[in-house]
């Protein structure tokens, strides 16, 4: 079985256009390193490649050596008589190399015209080796003493045709490295633009649309036919059904909750005619059903105003109000309902500034924060007011048993309750934050929340101004 999905993910590879895009870059980078190597052999010029010399080539070389010594001296031919002999140069060519280079002497077939001055600049290096070139192998030098003159002896053999790989491999270390370099890094970057930066593109869409951003879509390009491009388009296709979902399941919620309205109001009224009539027996349940029916009425409201600021377009009465207006009945309210709770509240002075905002909207997103507070809080909350950077800062502290470190980013979503602190039998369903956290976002405004020692709970809402 295992084998079966190897080969069937082997056919997929093979079926994968970036498989062929991947292979024909790799093969791409190899030639462009073949080439760039091959310029630099051009643009190099001679190379020379050195072997120590020795057994039979070396033997080879000075038996040739005293076969020109012998046509010299005991035949008494001249130096380019001897290197010319038909037995000695008949399948190579025989140079004697002279520190005045006018002396030196060669064969004279040189026909393919190689380039022997090369073995000319060797200059003292009389330490036999084979010097291979690309044209030609030279063995040598050997010293020789002819006509009370000092030579160095080669013995040279042309190749037929340049050989292409040994003239790279006679590159210095450094050009080798450069050849491969070049064309990597080149290469490297173009894929990344070409492959990574979708991808990065992709990804980044991904977290802002797991951050809530429904509109985001991954730029796609229609040119492009391979999975990078297909991923991108079923990116997108998930994301357009992520967002009808998430639409679809708010709309009802909407609509739900606003039809809720109209038997709840019957009900309302039917509860008051029966209270008229009712028996004192009665009437502790009737107003008992007249609480639980206002608090469901505050719960559909609550739900009604959250789907306004997550889901239409919801419009803000903007208006300039100054702060003080904003927050000084706010606080009294506040106040006095924190005594209530035999808790205290206490607060720092108000800025004396304007601000641009929906009065309403952000007024009941702050007082939700505020009683969040005084519900939870032990004995007393703290509600301070300051100027930063022209952005205004509002922290509301309490110093109850606070939310633990994992709940504190689930915070704000509509409907989570966490388990201990904050508890379902103190009432609410859990929207009073995300209501101000979705009424912050609406200001271009953001809420924070974080623990502080020795325990409570601190929510920071930052307002630009």
């Amino acid at each position: 079985m295992s084998f079966w999905l190897n080969k069937t993910n082997f056919k997929q590879a093979l079926s994968s256009r970036l498989f062929y895009k991947a292979f024909a870059g790799f093969w791409l980078t190899i030639v462009c390193i073949f080439l760039l190597l091959v310029l630099f052999t051009r643009l190099q010029g001679e190379l020379l490649d050195n072997y120590p010399l020795n057994g039979r080539q070396l033997d080879n070389l000075n038996h040739l050596k005293r076969n020109i010594v012998r046509q010299v001296e005991d035949q008494n031919k001249s130096l380019q008589q001897a290197v010319e002999h038909p037995r000695l140069s008949r399948h190579s060519m025989i140079l004697l190399v002279h520190d005045n280079i006018d002396k030196t002497i060669a064969t004279g077939n040189n026909d393919r015209n190689l380039n022997l001055s090369v073995l000319n600049d060797l200059g003292d290096e009389n330490i036999p080796s084979q010097i291979r070139t690309e044209r030609y192998v030279a063995f040598g030098p050997v010293d020789i003493l002819l006509n009370q003159e000092a030579y160095r002896l080669y013995q040279i053999k042309p190749l037929r045709r340049p050989i292409l790989f040994h003239s790279i491999r006679m590159l210095p270390v450094w050009m080798k490295l450069l050849a491969v370099f070049i064309p990597s890094v080149i290469l490297s970057i173009f894929l990344t633009i070409y492959l990574i930066t979708p991808l990065n593109t992709l990804s980044r869409s991904a977290r802002r649309l797991a951050q809530g951003e429904l509109t985001v879509r991954a730029p796609a390009n229609s040119q492009r036919k391979d999975e990078v491009g297909q991923l991108i388009h079923d990116f997108n296709f998930m994301a357009d059904k992520l967002t009808h979902s998430i639409q679809a399941h708010k709309q009802l919620l909407a609509d739900v909750s606003h039809e809720l309205r109209t038997p709840l109001t019957r009900l309302n009224l039917a509860n008051a005619m029966a209270q008229d009539s009712a028996s004192n027996a009665t009437q502790s349940y009737l107003a008992r059903i007249e609480k639980e029916s206002q608090c469901l009425d505050e719960m559909l409201s609550d739900v009604l105003t959250l789907s306004r600021l997550e889901y239409t377009d919801h419009q803000l009465n903007i208006e300039v109000i100054t702060l003080s207006s904003l927050l000084q009945e706010l606080l009294q309210n506040a106040k006095f309902e924190a005594q209530q709770h035999s808790k205290t509240l206490s607060h720092s002075a108000i800025p004396d500034i304007e601000i641009s905002c929906d009065a309403i909207l952000l007024t009941s997103a702050i007082e939700n924060i505020t009683r969040n507070a005084i519900k939870y809080a032990d004995l007393s909350i703290e509600f301070d007011i300051k100027l930063q950077a022209g952005t205004l800062l509002i922290g509301i502290k309490d110093d109850g048993q606070g939310v633990d470190e994992a709940a504190l980013t689930e915070l704000g979503n509509a409907f989570y309750r966490t388990d201990s602190a904050r508890a379902r039998q103190s009432g609410g369903i859990g929207l009073g934050l995300a209501i101000a956290k979705r009424a912050m976002f609406a200001h271009q405004g953001d809420i924070h929340f974080a623990n502080h020692q020795p325990h409570g709970l601190t929510v920071t809402i930052t307002l630009p101004l």
